[in-house]
């Protein structure tokens, strides 16, 4: 009877198939089976239902001594109890070909996420929304667990998971995905592929996984003038230069602003309508073009011809940049592209901004500069009003008021002479007050 590993290896090959029992510490019919080509493989040999059969442990030495103890003590443990594990293995093999990967329960998820209206707003989530979705899974979880199979997934699993990213790229963004992971495992749940959601209950405080504060960095009217010469005088991509203009020009999101289609424009109307589908409230909403957007946007049009979006993609053909462009122009200018920050770049001594910065100084700059009532800032944001009340029973649009806001702002950024009239008018307020 074998019992070491050196007689293990010392078994040499017949001119026939030979088997040798092997010790094991949970009882008899551990066995080794050598081939006359020299390959050796494990087996467990017993009796089921008074006939002799035999179940493969796996093939030595890619399976050692002490794996094939821990196999056969299993399958025993199968036998005890009146199952044969021949078939507990036929059926686990169909259960895995069953089963879901996370990559393929990402998918199942994100069909279901977006034709199912949320709690809070009773809509479906917009396109926009549903994007960000994949971006976060790509970005972040599909390759830390996407080839896994679903039923592996724990909660050991789950926080590793986090917790890696909150250490590695982004605590903000580890809180999301764990958001996203429990509502994967939750659809997972419900479609019989686990028992019981491992997510459910892990708290982002455990992790490392905390939102950040909510940012509060302004761009002062120097700041924003800085940004736009940077902006005209460094080489960028034409689209991506384009579109960090007209943010700083509209203050509309990111994602909505990258979406925009020639056709949701009217340049002799002065106007660029959203339509719902794209916008983040799932609300049409307008925005009042400046005469500064609209020269911008006469500018582009002569770059992009007779292409479907405004701020179309050289490499992606048919396609917008994406999100990442404008992020990536905005790190060059400050000299943050690299691991070590050029000092020689136009930006560099500014105090770092984020592109999303970009639409929370126009709402401060109309408010601090023209005293634009909130509520007017509030509807040249799309923001979804708070109070039900008020988005039911309001319908007002302020169209009047908005289009005079979005005009000054577009000439106090792009006329130097205003610009400079302004902060005058400011310091004489000041010295007054």
């Amino acid at each position: 009877m074998i019992t070491t590993d050196r007689q293990l290896q010392a078994l040499k090959p017949k001119g026939t198939v030979y088997w040798e029992s092997v010790k094991s510490p949970h009882g008899g019919g551990l066995a080794i089976r050598v081939q006359p080509t020299g390959s050796k493989a494990w087996y467990y040999r017993y009796r089921f239902n008074g006939k002799q059969d035999t179940y493969s442990l796996g093939r030595y030495p890619s399976v050692g001594l002490l794996e094939a103890r821990e196999s056969h003590g299993e399958a025993v443990a199968l036998h005890a109890q009146g199952i044969n594990p021949k078939h507990a293995q036929r059926d686990e093999k169909a259960r895995n070909e069953s089963a879901w990967t996370m990559a393929e329960l990402f998918e199942r998820w994100l069909h279901s996420y977006a034709k199912t209206p949320t709690v809070r707003t009773r809509r479906t989530p917009s396109p926009l929304v549903v994007e960000q979705a994949r971006w976060r899974w790509g970005h972040y979880l599909k390759g830390r667990v996407g080839s896994l199979l679903v039923k592996r997934i724990d909660a050991r699993t789950v926080k590793s998971t986090v917790k890696e990213i909150a250490e590695r790229q982004s605590r903000n963004q580890a809180s999301k995905c764990l958001t996203m992971l429990r509502a994967m495992l939750t659809h997972a749940e419900g479609h019989g592929q686990i028992d019981a959601n491992p997510a459910q209950g892990i708290q982002p405080s455990q992790l490392g996984a905390t939102k950040s504060a909510p940012r509060d960095r302004v761009l002062s009217l120097s700041e924003i003038k800085r940004l736009w010469d940077a902006i005209e005088s460094a080489r960028l991509d034409t689209s991506a230069a384009a579109a960090l203009k007209l943010l700083i020009l509209t203050g509309q999101r990111r994602g909505e602003l990258l979406q925009a289609k020639w056709d949701h424009i009217d340049l002799d109307g002065a106007c660029w309508t959203l339509p719902a589908i794209t916008t983040k409230s799932r609300r049409e909403h307008t925005v009042y073009l400046s005469s500064a957007a609209i020269d911008l946007l006469r500018e582009q049009q002569a770059v992009t011809g007779n292409l479907e979006y405004v701020f179309e993609s050289q490499r992606a053909s048919g396609q917008p940049i994406g999100d990442a462009s404008l992020t990536t122009a905005i790190a060059r200018l400050q000299g943050r592209k690299l691991a070590k920050q050029d000092m020689k770049a136009p930006l560099a001594d500014m105090p770092r901004f984020s592109v999303h910065d970009l639409r929370r100084s126009m709402a401060t700059g109309l408010l601090k500069h023209f005293g634009t009532a909130p509520h007017v800032v509030e509807q040249m944001l799309n923001h979804s009003p708070t109070d039900r009340l008020i988005e039911t029973y309001q319908r007002h649009d302020y169209a009047k008021e908005q289009r005079l806001a979005w005009q000054a702002w577009g000439q106090l950024i792009t006329d130097a002479e205003a610009a400079e009239q302004t902060n005058v008018v400011l310091l004489k307020k000041k010295k007054s007050s």
